[in-house]
């Protein structure tokens, strides 16, 4: 159920950027429900006319957060937030499913090193409780769209091989 060691940015060559355009659109949808996105984040979505997915993931706005030297397939990154934070972002991965790719939510507010005693702690838990939820609406959202998600592969994985789960220790 893992993805294959070595892909590279032309595993994704079956991602459509219309696709990745509704993706985009579902997750400004849930992220700010109340409000447009600031302009910083309109201004990543300012895509070239014609672009190939190749193309756009290569460089900004997307980001590319696995390493480089990895035998681990890519994953790109768009930074879009949500309402009360900046930094979340939607996620693209090489997959060997139908698409070819998943999309996923980021949080990134995983802190390492953070003092439960400190003042901001709840508040931070808070937001955390609140980014994991804007999360599960988002990955909900695509995969009532139809859209590749890991619970959709996951889902589709055990309906095409239940006697691999249930013969497993």
């Amino acid at each position: 159920m893992e993805p294959k060691p070595g892909s590279t940015l032309s595993d994704l060559r079956a991602l459509r950027i219309e696709v990745l355009r509704r993706a985009v659109g579902t997750y400004l949808g849930k992220a700010y429900p109340d409000r447009e996105p600031s302009e910083a984040v309109r201004r990543r979505l300012g895509w070239a006319e014609g672009v190939d997915a190749a193309t756009l993931l290569s460089g900004p706005p997307f980001e590319r957060v696995s390493r480089p030297d990895s035998a681990e397939p890519p994953i790109f990154a768009l930074r879009l937030g949500n309402a009360r934070y900046p930094h979340m972002k939607l996620q693209v991965q090489p997959w060997p499913n139908a698409a070819g790719f998943l999309l996923s939510v980021n949080t990134h507010d995983q802190v390492l090193a953070l003092d439960p005693t400190a003042d901001d702690a709840e508040a931070f838990r808070d937001l955390q409780r609140f980014n994991q939820d804007v999360k599960e609406a988002i990955e909900a959202a695509w995969d009532e769209e139809g859209l590749p998600t890991f619970l959709r592969y996951l889902r589709d994985y055990i309906q095409e091989h239940p006697g691999d789960i249930a013969s497993q220790p």
